[in-house]
């Protein structure tokens, strides 16, 4: 006789779980994995037992799973997982904060160049469609667009048709992260592009919403296009901390971009600075802060503005 497996409580809790958090607009591709992980570890340890501090911890410090950031960045997972079930279920227990050690700072991001990106576009237009002919001008117009904007990935998948005005030459992007909605300035290269993609889209998939679709004309998840990636990005030479260049780094290098270029006009900064963060979705300057790095150029370049400083200022 047939029957069907009783799933655990946290075999239930964790879809719920997860359908919240990107509701809310996480990207949850590597926690997912992990938190599934963690749940296959319970069933085995301890079926049907709810949610402890000592099976958290046991599972991020001796588990064999892909190392995202290690022990801390696990049990981390775990933690907020717990918060949602103990709404649930009143034996569950939330393992304390900074129970691991976690290494502080970030790991330093891919900026990518003017040229790098050319050469992506290049080879995102020679992609094989694969059976979908919008293939290559999806990827060289959203390549394009989060450079140009600094946008999220998440959020660029989420936008609709109706969110682009020509017109107005405007970009309204949704709330996200618990951002508030805005409303992005294009530059007319921007706006163009944007036409020229939306033609083709519009030709293959009239009856969808979605800005950038499918195959079949349906919406993406990040996940989707991170093979693709990958192949498009092969031949630039990562100079960050990770081994290959990511969708988010063009966020990085649009918000360093823009900093190191004010800065060359010899203009003050300060008074730009909450426009931007504004601009990017964040609600303090600090979240901003987060995306600048200091190249080479512009260090070079404070360097010698401090050196002509010393130089004026000091007494004949």
């Amino acid at each position: 006789m047939f029957t069907m497996k009783k799933l655990t409580f946290l075999e239930t809790a964790l879809p719920r779980y997860l359908r919240l958090r990107r509701r809310l607009g996480y990207d949850l591709r590597y926690t997912e994995a992990e938190l599934r992980g963690f749940v296959r570890f319970a069933k085995r340890e301890a079926p049907g037992a709810p949610l402890t501090t000592a099976m958290a911890l046991r599972w991020a410090t001796f588990a064999s799973s892909p190392d995202h950031g290690g022990p801390a960045r696990r049990l981390r997972s775990v933690r907020q997982f717990a918060r949602f079930c103990a709404a649930l279920d009143a034996r569950t227990q939330i393992p304390p904060t900074r129970l691991l050690h976690a290494p502080k700072g970030r790991r330093a991001p891919h900026i990518y160049t003017v040229r790098q990106v050319r050469l992506i576009m290049r080879l995102a237009r020679r992609l094989p469609p694969n059976g979908d002919p919008l293939r290559p001008a999806l990827y060289v117009t959203l390549v394009g667009l989060l450079f140009c904007t600094g946008m999220r990935l998440g959020e660029a998948l989420r936008l609709q048709i109706a969110d682009f005005d020509p017109a107005g030459q405007t970009l309204r992007v949704p709330p996200y992260k618990f951002g508030s909605e805005r409303v992005l300035p294009l530059h007319s290269s921007t706006v163009h592009a944007l036409l020229r993609y939306l033609r083709q889209r519009r030709r293959l998939h009239p009856g969808s919403t979605h800005l950038f679709v499918d195959s079949r004309g349906r919406g993406f998840a990040p996940s989707g296009l991170r093979k693709t990636f990958r192949e498009i990005t092969r031949p630039v030479a990562a100079n960050g901390a990770r081994p290959r260049p990511r969708w988010h780094d063009f966020r990085h290098s649009f918000t360093t971009r823009l900093i190191s270029y004010w800065n060359k006009r010899h203009d003050p900064v300060a008074h730009r600075l909450l426009l931007l963060s504004r601009y990017l979705g964040h609600k303090s300057f600090p979240e901003t802060w987060w995306y600048v790095s200091a190249t080479k150029a512009d260090l070079n370049a404070a360097t010698a503005r401090f050196h002509k400083y010393q130089h004026n200022s000091t007494p004949a």
